[in-house]
């Protein structure tokens, strides 16, 4: 292989380990028991520093109504920027459940939280939202576009 040849594979191997795959919209993750499956959805998957993100939550009870009552947590952590709210807190109504009189869903729970972009300079690339519900976790990746 002459060095002209070595130099081209070289530059080739350097271009495809820099195109890194787009993050995807939507991520969804199911609990280890598969009775959850927790969805993020955004728009876009791209900000700039400072812009701020609208992303969709969707908790879903693949077991279908459960017996009794469920109020639970979702929490949120940002990575380069920050999440609001940092907590969903939600109620599935229990088929069983004849006392309870608030308000709730029996299989389906979706909201919104808003990610925002730090405004500082930082040498990420890609900011993340975490979702931590019971034992998942799911991560929505936003790469950073500068300007």
């Amino acid at each position: 292989m002459t060095a002209s040849s070595r130099m081209v594979l070289l530059l080739g191997l350097l271009a495809l380990s820099g195109c890194g795959e787009e993050p995807d919209r939507i991520v969804t993750t199911k609990t280890e028991d598969g009775r959850w499956e927790l969805t993020l959805e955004a728009r876009k998957n791209f900000l700039r520093p400072g812009e701020s993100l609208a992303i969709r939550v969707v908790l879903e009870s693949l077991a279908g109504q459960p017996a009794a009552t469920i109020r639970d947590t979702i929490d949120f952590i940002g990575n380069a920027g920050s999440v609001n709210p940092s907590r969903l807190t939600f109620t599935f109504i229990g088929a069983q459940d004849t006392l309870y009189s608030g308000s709730g869903v029996t299989t389906k729970f979706s909201d919104w939280i808003t990610y925002e972009m730090s405004t500082r300079g930082s040498a990420e690339r890609q900011g993340e939202v975490s979702a931590l519900f019971r034992d998942l976790e799911a991560v929505l990746k936003i790469r950073i576009v500068e300007d």
